[in-house]
């Protein structure tokens, strides 16, 4: 979801380039909260430049977001679905991704249900490759009825919140996807 005009000139676009740069690593350090214009004085622009390229938090955040949407992609097309490990793994890796860049899980799910929300791209994303995991696992037998992809994502936005804000370790936010897998995966008793 690209807000670049057709054709910029060479100025424009290397400030544009530089602005996406500067941004992505002050999202990482900060947040997605970051001042921006912080990231507009780090970039060497002023406020101004950094507007007309992006004309809100959202879009900048959209174009730094690209990379996130590709390794959300990539992702789901890799994950095994053979286990209900590996269905937790799944869940795992997608709210490590969500949690890529501070602040992202709460900024996404703010934006779940606006449909203007330039973040309705790596959202829609999101819920993409988890109907793409979660019709696997129904096929592998592992799931027991159908499951709303929306609310998987909104559960694994909660936990990936939860893990950010209290810094949980990577076993106890395992713990709490199992949790949710558990009303999820068929029973044999």
């Amino acid at each position: 979801m690209s807000t670049e005009p057709r054709e910029l000139r060479a100025d424009a676009r290397e400030n544009r380039l530089r602005i996406l740069a500067v941004a992505t690593d002050v999202i990482e350090q900060q947040g997605t909260m970051a001042s921006l214009n912080e990231i507009a004085k780090r970039a060497g622009v002023g406020p101004g430049t950094l507007y007309r390229h992006f004309p809100s938090r959202e879009a900048l955040l959209a174009e730094v977001l690209a990379t996130w949407v590709k390794r959300v992609e990539e992702a789901a097309q890799s994950a095994p679905v053979r286990t209900r490990d590996d269905l937790v793994d799944w869940l795992g890796r997608l709210a490590g991704i969500a949690s890529g860049y501070r602040g992202l899980a709460a900024s996404m799910a703010a934006s779940m249900d606006d449909e203007a929300s330039p973040l309705r791209h790596a959202h829609r994303a999101s819920l993409v490759a988890n109907t793409l995991v979660f019709e696997r696992a129904r096929e592998a037998g592992l799931i027991d009825h159908a499951v709303d992809s929306g609310t998987v994502a909104r559960l694994v936005t909660g936990v990936a919140m939860v893990a950010e804000q209290a810094t949980l370790p990577p076993e106890q936010v395992r713990d709490m996807l199992r949790v949710i897998l558990d009303g999820l995966t068929a029973r044999s008793d």
